[in-house]
């Protein structure tokens, strides 16, 4: 059996904050990029089926530096002022085969830049309110409910899939291995001679 976003979240919770993290000057980075077409695979502006949502772009790479390992997909950002929402959803990690076999496992990384008081910005998950050290990648469980709301302008979130595929998994696992911040070295020795006792 290997690692799954279920047993990683069955054993550490829904909402994982990683020993990841963007840079200082990632307000700066993220307005440069989304000014440079060549960066951007698609972009999501306006009003969206129901109401003000906020700026979406999605990235064709992962930076340098932004804490992330290089097979992170769907690296994008989204930009929200006053009034814009994130609609309750829950997302899809897993594709059901017709013969049971499930494919496709993941999890989301979510970053909160700035504004992250839930008096700036309430995000919800699994309607428990949660909130998120500035800059710091979060492994959260979005196949629950998950929402928010921004009171303020100029938000920025970053997000961001990782895969456990079989052509992924060993590439997530070392990036794991270096950012949970209970993860232990292989050699490490359990029960009465644990020299972390």
């Amino acid at each position: 059996k290997y690692i799954d976003s279920n047993y990683l979240f069955q054993s550490a919770g829904d909402f994982i904050a990683l020993n990841a993290w963007l840079p200082e000057d990632i307000i700066d980075q993220v307005d440069a990029l989304n000014q440079d077409d060549s960066k951007i695979l698609r972009k999501r502006e306006g009003e969206g089926y129901n109401g003000p949502k906020a700026l979406g772009v999605e990235y064709n790479f992962v930076p340098e530096g932004w804490g992330l390992p290089g097979n992170a997909t769907e690296l994008g950002s989204l930009l929200y002022d006053k009034g814009h929402y994130l609609a309750p959803h829950r997302d899809k990690w897993r594709n059901l085969n017709s013969d049971g076999s499930l494919t496709g496992d993941g999890m989301r990384l979510i970053n909160f830049i700035n504004h992250t008081h839930p008096t700036e910005f309430t995000f919800l998950l699994d309607d428990e309110v949660k909130t998120f050290e500035p800059r710091r990648w979060y492994a959260v469980n979005t196949r629950k409910t998950h929402y928010g709301f921004s009171f303020v302008d100029g938000v920025y979130h970053m997000s961001c899939g990782i895969r456990f595929g079989e052509r992924h998994l060993e590439e997530t696992v070392q990036w794991l291995k270096q950012v949970l911040p209970f993860a232990q070295p292989d050699d490490d020795v359990k029960g009465v001679i644990c020299t972390r006792n």
